[in-house]
C-alpha cells in the first residue's frame, strides 16, 4: 500500500470516527451524564469567579428562597467570594433525578480557599451545614449544553 492511500484511509477512519463521537456526544448521552456535565461546569466557574459564565447559566426566571433573581444571586455570590484568592470546592452528588427536560441535584458541598476579609468566615459558614444543596435544572433547548440552573436551596440556610 502506498503511503498517499495509508494516509487516505487513516484520515478517512479519523473522520469517521471523530464524526461518530461528535454525533454520540450531542445527541447520545443520557440526561444524567449532561446534567453532571453542567453541574460541573457551574461549580468550576464558581471556582474561577467567572461571573459572566455563571450567569449564563442561570435562567432568565432564576429565582430562590433568599429573593435573588439571577442578577442579584451573582452579585451577592460575587461580594461572598472576592476575597479568596483560591476557591476549591469538594463535593459529593446524593441524589441525581431527571423527567422531561428537568433535573434535580442534592450535593453536599464543602469549601477550601485561602484569602483576605471575610473569607476565613464563608469557609467555616458554608462547612458548618450540614444540609445537602438543591440544584434544579432545566433543559431550554435540544443540545446538551443548554442545561440552566432554575433555583439553588439549602433547607439549612434561613
Amino acid at each position: 500500500m502506498n503511503a498517499r492511500r495509508w494516509i487516505g484511509w487513516t484520515l478517512f477512519a479519523v473522520l469517521l470516527f471523530g464524526s461518530g463521537w461528535t454525533a454520540w456526544w450531542c445527541l447520545g448521552r443520557s440526561a444524567e451524564a449532561e446534567i453532571l456535565a453542567a453541574q460541573t461546569k457551574f461549580l468550576r466557574a464558581v471556582e474561577k469567579r467567572d461571573w459572566e459564565r455563571v450567569l449564563g447559566m442561570l435562567t432568565d426566571d432564576y429565582m430562590d428562597e433568599w429573593g435573588h433573581d439571577r442578577q442579584t444571586a451573582v452579585q451577592d455570590a460575587r461580594k461572598a467570594l472576592q476575597g479568596f484568592f483560591t476557591i476549591d470546592l469538594t463535593t459529593e452528588v446524593t441524589t441525581l433525578q431527571t423527567a422531561q427536560n428537568l433535573g434535580m441535584i442534592k450535593m453536599t458541598i464543602r469549601i477550601e480557599g485561602n484569602g483576605t476579609g471575610f473569607s476565613q468566615f464563608v469557609v467555616a459558614k458554608v462547612n458548618q451545614i450540614q444540609e445537602p444543596w438543591f440544584f434544579h435544572w432545566n433543559k431550554t433547548g435540544r443540545w446538551p449544553w443548554d442545561w440552566k440552573v432554575v433555583q439553588i436551596h439549602n433547607d439549612q440556610i434561613p
